[in-house]
């Protein structure tokens, strides 16, 4: 599996996850497109992890390393070892379908001024059973229609054009649960986005580590960074998306005394209904 000159290169951050790890490899390893390397951070984990991704052998390129400061940190590291001239963003606790790598790659080879593709996902529960979907806007227009009101892709199912990604300095570094919302932002500005209408990936979602006071946590920080984005990338919302985007902060203090399951799904539905 590992190339000398690969055309796309997979990275997975990943810590503690021995539970899935091997179901989220496997399922980049059996994928359609074979030009690719897979890259796996490992961000210190205590459990077993290591040991299962030490059975690959050379198939894998695994990268042990301190304890970092957030995601974007991990990332970014095996952004830099990496070799291909595409990034394929894959979760440890994240399935691919067989053949998302080559649809995306087709995408991005025929339509050099996209600098991000994604896809649809379905979701997956922690026995790896499909309980919804979600669906993303398809066009550039679509999608960055909703910039400021949701993220553009699911970022595990997301692949990236690695020149324009270097370009902005990579994923923001030291922040915690929002660096994908201001690394979005950011590339927003570089070129086009687009989504498949394929479905390319199961999204693990489970609530047992997602407090209420966690999710209202996440949207203050990324309330904050749509303040930034529009004083430092001089992006302005639309009087649409201000009015939602109130409506959404409103929403986010009501739902938050509810439990996780509650408030996800209720996101779901609005996100559904706006976009």
């Amino acid at each position: 599996m590992k190339k000398s000159n690969p055309l796309v290169s997979i990275v997975i951050p990943v810590h503690n996850g021995e539970k899935y790890v091997k179901e989220a490899i496997d399922s980049c390893i059996n994928q359609t497109y074979r030009d690719i390397e897979i890259i796996v951070v490992d961000d210190a984990s205590t459990d077993n992890t290591l040991n299962i991704l030490k059975e690959y052998g050379e198939r894998i390129t695994v990268l042990p390393v301190e304890k970092q400061n957030g995601l974007g940190n991990v990332i970014n590291i095996g952004i830099r070892r990496s070799k291909g001239k595409y990034i394929a963003r894959m979760d440890a606790d994240d399935i691919m379908y067989p053949t998302r790598i080559e649809k995306q790659v087709k995408y991005l080879e025929s339509n050099p001024n996209c600098v991000a593709i994604g896809g649809q996902i379905d979701i997956i529960d922690e026995d790896s059973n499909i309980t919804g979907h979600r669906e993303y806007a398809v066009e550039d227009k679509d999608i960055k229609r909703n910039r400021f009101l949701f993220q553009p892709f699911a970022h595990p199912a997301v692949t990236l054009r690695k020149s324009t990604v270097e370009e902005i300095g990579l994923y923001p570094e030291n922040m915690w649960k929002v660096e994908d919302v201001k690394f979005f932002l950011i590339l927003s500005t570089k070129g086009e986005y687009h989504n498949l209408e394929d479905t390319v990936l199961k999204y693990r979602m489970t609530f047992k580590t997602e407090s209420q006071s966690k999710m209202l946590d996440h949207f203050k920080k990324t309330d904050d960074i749509r303040k930034w984005a529009i004083k430092e990338l001089n992006i302005k919302p639309t009087f649409r998306e201000y009015v939602i985007w109130y409506i959404q902060k409103i929403g986010v203090r009501v739902l938050s005394i509810f439990p996780s399951s509650l408030f996800m799904k209720s996101f779901e539905i609005f996100r559904r209904v706006v976009k």
